[in-house]
């Protein structure tokens, strides 16, 4: 493992928007919802078909990083949590690795058809809940999975306690990020490196980091250990 401190911090240019308030961003990913398929939680200028397979590999990335976590827990994953869970494409993947999983979403839309998708999991519950709203009950789950969904938290304050308190719900982190896009991002989202979000979250250590490319757009799959004491 290598310490966050050793990462070094790329400031990532950002296009002026003005910053979309709490109502206009939930209206948002309503609106989100009603598109068809993988266009309700991916860019919608993508190739289906693009989406599809990039898609794959990500659920690929994070069975990856689950059975890591298993090994370095030294047991099976027994709890994890979805923040930001969408229409479910992620969750039978993190199901298939974990004993429960608690599935969260920001609008009841994305939570209904996440439902509707995952109707034969019966380790998966699913609770309306924003990422700032962490930890759920006091509990600390084995791993959080958060896939293309800090990129959404717009304001800073917020980014900031969102990551406090998953590194207060969770021992270890699957975080997916853009950290390029070669057409720019609405004002809905914000393009940040590796390095600023390991800054925001207390005790972090990067266990492993791969690059994730999807037409022309880059991310990046890391799994963090999270400051255990």
């Amino acid at each position: 493992m290598r310490p966050h401190t050793e990462q070094v911090q790329r400031t990532i240019p950002q296009p002026r928007h003005r910053i979309p308030g709490p109502a206009e961003i939930v209206e948002e990913w309503r609106r989100r919802s009603a598109r068809p398929g993988l266009t309700s939680v991916m860019r919608a200028s993508q190739p289906v078909e693009l989406a599809a397979g990039v898609t794959e590999e990500t659920r690929r990335l994070v069975g990856d990083h689950l059975r890591a976590t298993s090994s370095l827990l030294g047991r099976p994953v027994s709890s994890a949590v979805e923040i930001g869970c969408g229409i479910g494409r992620i969750t039978p993947t993190i199901a298939k690795h974990a004993e429960h999983v608690l599935a969260l979403d920001l609008t009841e839309e994305m939570i209904a058809q996440a439902r509707a998708a995952c109707v034969d999991l019966p380790n998966v519950e699913f609770l309306q809940r924003p990422a700032q709203r962490l930890p759920i009950g006091g509990q600390r789950v084995d791993v959080a999975v958060c896939v293309w969904v800090l990129m959404h938290v717009l304001d800073d304050a917020l980014l900031a306690a969102a990551c406090q308190g998953i590194a207060r719900s969770a021992r270890y982190l699957s975080l997916v990020e853009y950290e390029h896009a070669a057409v720019p991002v609405g004002p809905f989202s914000r393009l940040r490196s590796i390095g600023q979000y390991l800054a925001l979250l207390p005790g972090s250590e990067l266990v492993e980091c791969r690059e994730l490319g999807y037409g022309g757009d880059r991310s990046f799959a890391a799994l963090i250990a999270l400051d255990r004491s």
